[in-house]
């Protein structure tokens, strides 16, 4: 029989001290970038009651994690960091606040019940603006997304954005049933692009629909596609997700930050939720995304508050196993000193310590005595960089950064 007192549940983890010093690195620059950008960083509860996240995320409601309070009341662990952040300005805020930048660093629970080697504990990295609507805003949040993934050492990055309206608008304005709609909408979500050929034909969709969705595979490139897209576009809704791209390209030429944009009109998001600029990052060697975000005006209309809202989080589990690919991870979470003393040399030693944090070192008292040996022996097996010995004579330094 397993002794469960010694594992973790299926998708949770422990992070030893090296890997958590990693993790929490990328996450402090994360954060430093959100801040300069002006976001407030902001808490939300780990349980929040189910009706939070009920129609309100992109979560599927198959994968929230559920529990029962003692009144009877349904609670969920925190599945989406976005739904709470939106209860938070509708309980909090009004118009004359607007705009609202926010900015989080969360866990949330997801179970995932293939596994697959899928974690259901995710740290998210993430930005809200709420209450800014056009283009510049949707450029902002992509411009901070990807200073966000450079501060993180990343090289080799794309953003690939597409829009909502663009698919949506097309079948809308076609006349097609609701229901067909969102058929031809989920092929498009999982790039099933045969399948959506095939419904087409079923349904006998309009010639430039049909026409639509044979090229949509090919609909991605830089600014030029946007205008050739334009130029053969029909319907005022299409044509402006069109014109919407082609804004935030300019926007985002002025940060200098466009040279990391694609544009990809085959993305689809799910129509509940995204109204607008739909994104994800992605990096070399590794087949899922690192950052997801787009434009989700409707949110706040379901907590009594409609505001235009648009953000972004980023995986930082992803981020990890990119970086680590790139470069390898540094497990640079130890002290850079050992300090040893001898009983006369204890005051001078402690008081050299204190002096030395206070400068932003970080410094191990060794508790083996004052035998130079025993503790060079064991600041090598730290990988410390230097030894500090002190007895009542004063105070001797052992480099060991050049050792073997």
């Amino acid at each position: 029989m397993i002794d469960n007192g010694f594992r973790t549940p299926e998708g949770f983890k422990d992070y030893l001290p090296g890997e958590y010093f990693f993790k929490k690195r990328i996450e402090d620059g994360l954060e430093s970038v959100f801040h300069r950008y002006g976001y407030l960083s902001v808490g939300t509860p780990l349980l929040e009651y189910a009706e939070v996240f009920t129609d309100k995320g992109s979560v599927d409601p198959r994968q929230i994690y559920r529990l029962i309070d003692r009144e009877g009341g349904v609670l969920a662990l925190r599945s989406d960091v976005t739904p709470p952040v939106a209860r938070i300005v509708a309980s909090n805020f009004s118009d004359s606040d607007m705009p609202l930048r926010f900015c989080y660093i969360q866990n949330v629970y997801r179970y995932n019940p293939s596994y697959q080697g899928r974690n259901n504990e995710i740290t998210q990295a993430g930005i809200e603006l709420v209450g800014a609507g056009g283009d510049e805003a949707d450029a902002e949040t992509l411009a901070v997304a990807i200073d966000a993934l450079l501060s993180c050492g990343l090289e080799d990055f794309r953003i690939d954005v597409g829009h909502a309206r663009f698919l949506n608008g097309v079948l809308e304005e076609s006349g097609l049933d609701a229901a067909v709609r969102g058929e031809l909408n989920a092929s498009v979500i999982a790039r099933d692009f045969v399948a959506a050929e095939r419904i087409g034909r079923e349904n006998n969709v309009p010639e430039n629909v049909s026409r639509l969705l044979s090229n949509l595979p090919v609909f991605s490139g830089g600014a030029d596609m946007l205008g050739e897209a334009l130029s053969e576009t029909e319907g005022e809704t299409p044509r402006g997700a069109l014109t919407n791209l082609k804004n935030i390209h300019s926007v985002l030429s002025d940060y200098g930050f466009a040279k990391y944009v694609l544009f990809d009109l085959s993305m689809a998001g799910n129509m509940d939720y995204y109204t607008g600029m739909i994104f994800r990052g992605y990096t070399s060697g590794m087949g899922f995304s690192i950052l997801d975000g787009g434009r989700y005006d409707g949110l706040l209309s379901r907590f009594g508050a409609p505001r235009p809202s648009v953000g972004f989080i980023i995986k930082v589990h992803n981020v990890e196993g990119a970086l680590e690919k790139q470069n390898g991870r540094s497990n640079s979470a130890e002290a850079d000193i050992l300090i040893a003393w001898s009983e006369e040399g204890r005051s001078a030693a402690l008081a050299e310590a204190t002096r030395l944090r206070r400068e932003g070192m970080r410094v191990e008292c060794s508790f083996i005595g004052p035998d130079v040996g025993a503790n060079l022996d064991f600041a090598r097996r730290r990988g410390l960089k230097e030894l500090l010995r002190f007895d009542g004579s004063g105070g001797q330094a052992f480099g060991l950064a050049d050792e073997g």
